[in-house]
């Protein structure tokens, strides 16, 4: 079995048959001063293909010893010693494990430097379900709240636990919509516990294909509770001896999602919920607590409007007086009203050139009847419902 160069970092491993890694193989052409530096540029040359490897160069002399095992030819393997001198030390970064490589020629050019031919076998990790490149990256950030307790009912309640309830939801929202790949951005110990395994010396060989397949986000959620409250006034009549209790609350959010490659924020903006009496006695009939109901009503406002504005729900299918739409989960529920708009042209800012999406035009409303995991299906109970088409945006 070849043995990797210490300089490049790798080691080779043999491939056991994993459930999910396979295995690809790349031809790659290297050249170099001598055989060794050839064979090392063209492993270098083959990873970049086939894992997208990251080079990082550190400008001192290293002297580098070692054992190389190759196939030449597919002749009998044959075992040869080096040492090289050479200033730039290669740091590799790759989203692979190496099973092995074949070096099937090494031929010096005319110019004095040598050529490597060689196909370079890597294990590669495939991820269950739907694969991520087809739907953006999103995290949810820890929320900033400004002071230590909210008054709920009587009591004070510690921000950190509102917080963290109200990014639990929001999280929940994001990931039952299944618009966008939601990412942990709180387990981090876990993870790397967990990832220990994968790299240790006890783990099957193609565990460690595992690695090196973090997802970054491509949007970020941030956000500031700015308040929330929640009363409770027992008044007594005089005159009848009657004690009437009525409730009040209020909750407050300001919400950016940011571009979080650029920092560019891409929409922006506040919910100010208000409560009446029947309004809390609603949220405590419901929820169990003006707490949790008033933090899922702000994270169902919260992901609707971002959903509607990242990925709107669109019509999938019609039959008759009934419309299939590409969302459910929990982000929908049964009763809810919702507007049908067809797509006219695209629009572009006069300033910028920015899209600034298509026009909309209201055709129909139609009325959720049930709700699936994936999918939600309503009637239509208003408009013009034969206008309706597939890929039609749905809108609250």
């Amino acid at each position: 079995m070849p043995v990797l160069m210490k300089a490049l970092g790798l080691m080779l491993v043999l491939l056991v048959g994993p459930v999910l890694a396979a295995e690809q193989a790349v031809d790659a052409t290297g050249y170099g001063a001598n055989r060794t530096l050839a064979i090392a540029d063209a492993l270098v040359q083959g990873l970049r293909q086939a894992t997208g490897v990251t080079i990082e160069s550190q400008e001192v002399m290293q002297s580098i010893s070692g054992r190389q095992s190759v196939s030449v030819n597919d002749e009998a393997t044959h075992t040869s010693s080096f040492e090289v001198a050479r200033q730039g030390d290669l740091q590799l970064k790759t989203g692979g494990v190496v099973s092995r490589y074949d070096v099937h020629d090494v031929a010096q050019e005319t110019d004095g430097s040598y050529r490597a031919d060689i196909t370079l076998h890597v294990i590669k990790y495939e991820k269950p379900g739907l694969s991520a490149d087809s739907r953006r990256s999103l995290a949810v950030m820890p929320f900033h709240v400004d002071r230590k307790t909210f008054s709920l009912l009587g009591d004070n309640t510690p921000a950190a636990k509102v917080e963290s309830e109200l990014r639990n939801r929001v999280l929940d929202l994001f990931t039952q919509s299944r618009r966008l790949n939601v990412l942990d951005r709180e387990f981090g110990a876990e993870f790397q516990q967990e990832k220990a395994i994968w790299v240790g010396g006890d783990a099957a060989i193609a565990e460690q294909a595992k690695a090196g397949n973090v997802l970054g986000a491509d949007y970020l959620v941030v956000g500031n509770i700015r308040g929330m409250r929640s009363s409770r006034n027992v008044k007594t009549l005089q005159l009848t001896g009657e004690t009437i209790t009525t409730y009040s609350g209020s909750a407050q959010l300001d919400y950016k999602i940011i571009l979080a490659a650029t920092r560019q924020v891409k929409w922006s903006d506040s919910i100010t919920l208000n409560f009446s009496d029947s309004g809390v006695r609603g949220l405590l009939s419901k929820y169990g607590s003006s707490q949790a109901g008033m933090t899922a009503e702000l994270a169902e406002q919260l992901v609707s409007s971002a959903l509607s504005n990242i990925y709107p729900m669109r019509v999938v299918a019609k039959n008759g007086k009934t419309v299939v739409l590409n969302q459910g989960g929990k982000t929908l529920k049964v009763g809810d009203k919702l507007s049908v708009y067809f797509l006219g042209e695209e629009m572009f800012d006069p300033y910028t050139n920015e899209s600034l999406g298509q026009l909309e035009e209201k055709v129909a409303d139609v009325q959720v009847v049930r709700v699936n995991a994936k999918t939600t299906y309503a009637k239509i109970i208003g408009g013009e419902g034969d206008l309706i088409e597939t890929g039609a945006i749905v809108r609250r």
